[in-house]
């Protein structure tokens, strides 16, 4: 009978545990998701509190839109643009709106931040033909970039001229909203 009891013993699959380790972002990384959690915060949940573990989570989530990416300033650009397309959308005709932000900024959610990359790529194809179409996004995007890498008013002002000038005042004030987020509330 023991003899039976060791070789079922033996036929039972090991079960092996793995261990999530959080912290595979660098600090620069780190900074520029910050950035772009606070814009998609800014344009889209403003009016909504989060918790500090729900922050985390939300932006584990849009870390992961960074992985496999060589040049990270060139991929948080594009996502602050596909953000920035995706408030345009919603703002256009009632009835519109995004998710919550947990399927939202989700990399496999293809109704979300991961299903407006094609529509960026459109954006970029328009621009061979009509160079300055919808540049505004751009210029948000370099703002707050630019703004993140050295956080003092001339950076500011310059860019908020811009985008008056580019006559672009839903941007202005998303990228308004951004910048008090970043300097005293996030």
């Amino acid at each position: 009978m023991s003899a039976v009891r060791k070789i079922q013993k033996k036929k039972e699959a090991k079960v092996i545990q793995l261990k999530l380790i959080k912290g595979g972002r660098t600090p620069d990384l780190d900074k520029l998701v910050h950035g772009l959690w606070t814009l998609a915060y800014s344009s889209l949940w403003n009016n909504r509190e989060f918790s500090i573990n729900e922050t985390e989570q939300l932006k584990d989530l849009l870390s992961e839109h960074f992985e496999n990416n060589k040049n990270c300033k060139r991929n948080f650009k594009d996502l602050v643009e596909r953000i920035c397309l995706a408030k345009r959308f919603v703002s256009r005709r009632r009835g519109r709106y995004i998710s919550k932000p947990i399927d939202w900024l989700n990399i496999n959610y293809k109704n979300g931040l991961s299903g407006t990359a094609s529509w960026l790529e459109e954006v970029k194809e328009q621009r061979k033909a009509v160079p300055h179409y919808n540049e505004g996004i751009t210029t948000l995007a370099n703002g707050i970039l630019k703004y993140m890498e050295s956080p003092n008013i001339m950076v500011f002002l310059r860019y908020r001229r811009m985008l008056l000038e580019q006559k672009q005042f839903d941007l202005l004030q998303i990228f308004q909203i951004t910048i008090i987020n970043l300097q005293y509330i996030l």
